[in-house]
């Protein structure tokens, strides 16, 4: 049995008040005849009754269209088209669409892409980034748009959120330099404040501490502007070389920091991995084209888009779902960075110098 769509006449019912009101107090942009109580106590009966003010939503819920949405952000986040193949496969499987909205260079960011679906076919959406943005939490609110973050920068959500556990692999991370005879491991950091950061690091020190390694201040590396793709070398790094601070192995907290840091290492005089073992995290497709090719911790891109899409239909399906992170298991992927055995089977093999011919 079909439910019956809520229109704008069910809403002005249970408000008492008329359809133009109701009209105004639903729009976007708050309307200056309508006074904020009564606007807030519109769109709260709107939202109980499970209104949608969307023409396009009227095709929805009559049967026209089965869609979801995904806010994606600009390209400093490398990873999301993954994450998207991920979602758009077990959408596909449970008979949706997947639309796509890009965040770059719309004002109001991700709360604004997401007061325009107000006026398209979708009944769910997965956002990259803000999983502690209350203007994200309210515009879905206002819609009733089940929301589902992919976060892991915003240490508190107000919206559920999935991520990689980063704790863990980095712990994973550090566990593999220990394993390839490292016992000096030293941590490239950035972007601190952040919660993948702080658990990274925490995870850092959560192998060291098992291992019996003793920390050391000196090999906690930080990266300024850490962004700028122009820097050839990290300088702070470049310092510890210098100082010859004693150190085999190297975590860098994202694939990001690896190509700066293995120029450092090679102006340093440093051999990868024979001197160095280096370990990134993100694998992102430009860990495979470094030189040596950069281990790496994967984070479960094809998962996470895949439990999104799960989360969006179990709510659009009337569950609650709280306000709370998801961490999804990470996976180490060896390369000849770290590993010894693989650096020496890439290694070019030596040839016989053919004689000088006079």
């Amino acid at each position: 049995m079909m439910v019956r769509r809520v229109t704008l006449a069910d809403v002005s019912r249970a408000a008492g008040v008329g359809m133009a009101t109701v009209s105004r107090a639903l729009a976007a942009q708050d309307h200056p005849d309508v006074n904020p109580a009564t606007r807030e106590r519109i769109r709260q009966i709107a939202k109980e009754l499970g209104y949608r003010p969307s023409a396009t939503a009227r095709a929805l819920r009559s049967g026209g269209y089965r869609a979801l949405s995904a806010v994606v952000p600009d390209q400093t986040w490398g990873w999301w088209e993954p994450v998207i193949r991920g979602a758009f496969r077990v959408a596909t499987q449970e008979g949706y669409q997947l639309l796509v909205h890009p965040i770059a260079g719309i004002q109001g960011g991700a709360a604004a892409v997401i007061e325009g679906l107000a006026n398209v076919p979708t009944e769910g959406v997965m956002v990259f980034g803000s999983a502690d943005d209350v203007a994200v939490r309210d515009a879905a609110e206002r819609y009733n748009l089940p929301t589902v973050m992919i976060d892991d920068f915003a240490a508190n959500v107000v919206l559920p959120t999935i991520s990689a556990d980063n704790r863990s692999g980095a712990r994973t991370a550090v566990e593999h330099l220990i394993s390839q005879g490292r016992r000096r491991i030293a941590i490239l950091l950035a972007w601190e404040g952040s919660d993948y950061t702080d658990k990274r690091l925490a995870g850092y020190f959560d192998a060291l501490d098992a291992a019996g390694i003793a920390r050391d201040e000196r090999l906690i590396i930080r990266c300024d502007d850490a962004e700028d793709e122009s820097i050839p070398t990290w300088p702070r790094l470049d310092q510890v070389l210098e100082d010859d601070v004693e150190f085999d192995g190297l975590f860098c907290i994202a694939d990001l920091l690896a190509a700066p840091a293995l120029r450092s290492l090679r102006a340093g005089g440093r051999s990868v991995p024979r001197d160095v073992s280096v370990v990134g995290f993100d694998d992102e497709r430009a860990a495979q084209l470094l030189d040596p090719p950069l281990t790496s911790i994967r984070q479960p891109y094809d998962s996470m888009g895949e439990r999104a899409v799960h989360l969006l239909l179990r709510s659009i399906g009337g569950e609650q779902i709280p306000p709370s992170r998801v961490e999804l298991p990470t996976k180490l992927i060896v390369r000849a960075s770290s590993s010894h055995a693989i650096g020496e089977r890439l290694a070019p093999k030596k040839t016989k110098a053919s004689p000088t011919s006079r």
